[in-house]
Parts: C-alpha cells; structure tokens; sequence
C-alpha cells in the first residue's frame, strides 16, 4: 500500500525512522565518554538489547554498536570529554502493531557540560507509575512519562521529581535511581517497584557492599525518607548527585 509522508507540506523522501517517530518505537543509552569509551559499555549495550528484544527491534552486533560510537566520536572536534547517546530506532512498516524489520544506530556527541547544580531538590510526580508496566526497565524513547513530570518539577520551583508506584512506593526520578544512607545501610528501591536498572545503580551496590555497607532493596515511601542522614541520585552521565532537599520533609 503505497502512502505519502510530508513534513510542512513538502514529501519526506526518507522515511526510515517513521516507526520511531510515530510510536516512540527505540531505545536508548546515555553515557559519558572521557577520551575512551565506558568502562561499563558492555552493560550499556546488554541493556540496550534487552530494550530491543522487548519492542522486538532487530538487535546490532557489540562490534557495530562500538563501531558506531568510535565513527561518531572522531568527527567531534573537542572529543576529550564528552555526552554520548546512542539510539536504536526501528524500521518497518507503519501499521504499528507489525515487528519491524530493520533497525538503525543514532549516534549523538556533543561536549559533556557539567551539571550546573552540585546539589538538587525533588518533588513527588503529580501522577502514579505501574509496577507491572514493561517499559518502566527499559530506556524508551516513548518519552512522554518523564517529559511532563520533569516540566512539573521545574515548575514549582524544583529540579525533579520522584516517581512513586501504585502503591505509593518510591521508584526513582525522571532520569536517575534514588539511593539513601543511615548509617551503615544504603537503601535503595527494588527493581520489583517499577524502575530501571541502571548501569550505574548496580555500579554503587558492587562498591558500597565492598566499603561496608549493608545493601537493603526494597519497598520504601516517602516517610522513610525522612529518616534519611544522606539521599543522592545517579545515572551513569553524571554520576552522584546529593539530594539537599524533598518538598516531603
């Protein structure tokens, strides 16, 4: 069946990423590259996949996905230190409840930018996430979600949000994992409440289980973290950020 793609009233001649662009068909994975690629890459990439095998987007090869990557990087003028994003878009046909048949590697560099804030504030989602939701462990590009919930937060004054569950349990923020510390316990939400899995997350159990710390996931409310002595955010592009202040407290 033949059809007609226009953008602004002129024919889009290439119509690769309709899919993605309609149905927020991809994943995505964002990380920062500091003269060499991640020492965590190849989680990266099984994430990625995980993510594709999902949404059933053909997979690409850990050779290709570095290959990609490096091409990328070589044409970036200050490639020292850098955010990186690559994303796997689909292609297909447009009825969306096909598998799509082809997939392609988006690949953006630019000079990382160091977070303006050494410390940031959160607020709580003004709408619940689903335990049970599938694309909650994945990095989609149905980005939607964390969109509105960000823009709420920067709204009322805020840097983000925390996103709690049906059950009113802590999941994570709108682009990181939550973590808290009392004493010689960190805490962090189970992956069970409706999160994703992040690289870094399992980065900062490995190395808090070596210094000593009792690891507890589980499912925690706001009124825990209240009894808090430290709450901190991290994602595997800026890596830990304190918490100084929650408009539960």
């Amino acid at each position: 069946m033949e059809y007609v793609v226009t953008v602004n009233g002129k024919k889009l001649i290439d119509t690769r990423f309709l899919r993605s662009v309609m149905y927020g068909e991809g994943v995505f994975e964002t990380f920062r590259y500091r003269g060499k690629l991640p020492k965590y890459i190849d989680q990266h990439y099984a994430r990625l996949m995980k993510g594709a095998e999902l949404l059933k987007i053909p997979k690409i090869t850990k050779e290709d996905f570095i290959f990609y990557i490096e091409e990328t990087v070589k044409k970036v003028k200050d490639s020292d230190d850098l955010y990186v994003k690559t994303v796997l878009l689909s292609e297909g046909n447009i009825y969306f409840p096909v598998v799509p048949y082809k997939s392609h590697l988006l690949v953006v560099a630019k000079p990382y930018k160091e977070p303006e804030k050494k410390e940031i504030s959160l607020t709580v989602a003004p709408f619940r996430v689903h335990s049970s939701d599938p694309l909650l462990k994945i990095k989609s590009t149905n980005y939607s979600r964390n969109i509105l919930a960000k823009r709420y937060a920067l709204e009322k004054g805020f840097d983000d949000v925390i996103f709690l569950n049906e059950n009113n349990e802590i999941t994570e923020t709108s682009s990181a994992n939550i973590f808290w510390i009392k004493g010689r316990f960190l805490y962090t939400p189970s992956v069970d409440c409706g999160l994703l899995p992040g690289v870094t997350r399992n980065v900062i159990l490995k190395e808090a289980k070596n210094e000593g710390f009792t690891i507890v996931e589980g499912r925690f409310y706001c009124e825990d973290l209240k009894k808090a002595d430290y709450i901190f955010v991290a994602n595997a592009l800026n890596g830990i950020i304190k918490v100084s202040k929650i408009d539960i407290f």
